[in-house]
């Protein structure tokens, strides 16, 4: 299977902090999940929340909440026919609706700014429990794809939100190309979008639960 990584980013207002509601009183959190080999289930994504749930009921409630999975392609075959792109998979929580939808994903670098191209999203409401009551009962399920060439330069992959925070900080890239896209080789230089069809077939193989609900019929 793929190479994934995995990552939870977390804005918390935190009742550490002598004025939670103002923005600049607020601290950002980061956090890295490790590496997957299997595909990610609905369940999977769900217990992601459910464990930050846990980890920040003390700092309820969470503004705003954001995950990313990053799964690049299988083989240089696969890579050439997705137009030499990876999959990102974005899932926020926030507790005020009018956050969502996500207006931006993107890349901020030396080199300047690029915009993911998205692919696909789904706006659901969580039910009652830890993960309601701490984070949010307002969820965003999103693909994009990121440029695999993107992962040899420096820079922040970052979102913006419709309303309050802008350049939420999902992670940050060191430079340092990963094994997974140093396996695909030398990729051709492509300008145009890959097709709809290739796409799908990488998020149906990495994302099956999510693939049934977003992918068109």
């Amino acid at each position: 299977m793929t190479n994934r990584t995995m990552a939870t980013a977390l804005l918390l207002a935190s009742i550490l902090m002598p004025r939670p509601a103002c923005p600049q009183d607020s601290t950002h959190v980061e956090r890295t999940l490790g590496w997957s080999h299997s595909p990610i289930s609905n369940a999977a994504l769900d217990g992601r929340l459910a464990q930050s749930a846990v980890e920040y009921r003390a700092y309820a409630p969470i503004p705003r909440l954001a995950m990313y999975d990053l799964a690049y392609p299988k083989d240089s075959a696969e890579a050439v026919t997705l137009g030499a792109n990876a999959v990102l998979v974005v899932t926020a929580v926030v507790q005020d609706s009018t956050e969502l939808p996500l207006t931006r994903v993107y890349l901020v670098s030396a080199s300047g700014t690029q915009d993911l191209a998205p692919v696909a999203l789904r706006a659901s409401h969580v039910a009652d429990g830890s993960v309601a009551s701490t984070l949010g009962r307002y969820r965003l399920d999103a693909i994009y794809l990121l440029p695999l060439a993107s992962r040899g330069t420096a820079g922040d992959l970052l979102a913006d939100f419709a309303v309050h925070r802008r350049g939420f900080r999902l992670t940050t890239f060191t430079g340092q190309v990963p094994d997974a896209v140093l396996q695909l080789g030398r990729l051709p230089s492509v300008s145009t979008p890959p097709p709809a069809t290739a796409v799908w077939a990488l998020v149906r193989r990495e994302y099956p639960d999510l693939a049934a609900a977003l992918a068109p019929n």
